[in-house]
């Protein structure tokens, strides 16, 4: 009985640590590829305003 609550512990904790990583992965990239359009929009209004 030990044994398979441990296994079942391991599961849980290494989906949940899945779950995490992906979810900051995806925010992290999600946050790079807006800066990245925040820069573009810029750049093309500092291109009209010269």
């Amino acid at each position: 009985m030990e044994n398979t609550w441990w296994e079942l512990a391991g599961i849980i904790f290494f989906t949940f640590m899945v779950i995490t990583v992906g979810l900051i992965w995806g925010l992290a990239v999600k946050a790079s590829y807006n800066e990245e359009k925040q820069k573009q929009k810029q750049q093309a209004q500092e291109r009209e305003n010269q």
